[in-house]
């Protein structure tokens, strides 16, 4: 039998379960915004994004989230000091996995604020999937320096890592993104790197 509740619990109960709605969708959007597909671009042609259906579905998904179309154009002046227009453009940019324009505007916002840890962290995922593999780390590197509490940056520095075949250094920095708080999505992204990792070191 289910308890009965009064008046003012039904109402803190639907503003608890209003909030948490809210708040899963503000996170599915931050990620779907912020972050392109796993599958990485061909090195022989790095401009390129993949073409196969996770990827359009990735991709139909950020488009839905963000209210734009897929045609959506960031008209922006480099010349401009606006980092917040900038920054905008530059993740429209990144979003639409269009990375060879977003990088100078990024580089822009860097430009005018050069402690920000979370262009850093853009723009190194942004070098990466052009086949920036160098650039990609020391630019993550520059930000974890400038934020070493930054969580996301350190899982971006061991996926990078990662997939350019240095081993100790993902190893460590994804150890540090758990590390920084075991309970959230980035520390079960760095648990299952940090995993493929031990399974890959442990095959004959």
């Amino acid at each position: 039998m289910l308890p009965r509740l009064t008046a003012l619990q039904w109402i803190i109960l639907f503003v608890v379960f209003f909030f948490y709605g809210f708040s899963v969708f503000a996170l599915t959007r931050d990620y779907y915004l912020r972050h392109p597909p796993r599958s990485l671009p061909n090195p022989q042609n790095s401009q390129q994004a993949p073409n196969d259906q996770n990827s359009a579905l990735g991709e139909r998904m950020r488009q839905a989230l963000s209210g734009e179309p897929e045609d959506a154009q960031a008209q922006i002046d480099i010349s401009s000091t606006d980092t917040d227009a900038l920054g905008h453009a530059a993740d429209r940019l990144f979003a639409a996995r269009r990375f060879v324009e977003a990088i100078p505007i990024y580089q822009r916002v860097l430009e005018l604020q050069p402690e920000d840890a979370e262009t850093h962290n853009d723009l190194g995922l942004a070098l990466h999937y052009v086949g920036r593999a160098q650039d990609a780390i020391s630019t993550l590197k520059q930000g974890t320096e400038l934020a070493p509490d930054f969580q996301r940056i350190w899982l971006s520095l061991g996926f990078v890592a990662l997939q350019n075949g240095e081993p100790a250094l993902a190893r460590d920095a994804l150890q540090r993104a758990l590390a920084l708080d075991p309970d959230t999505d980035i520390a079960d992204e760095a648990t299952r790197l940090l995993g493929l990792m031990d399974a890959a070191e442990t095959k004959p």
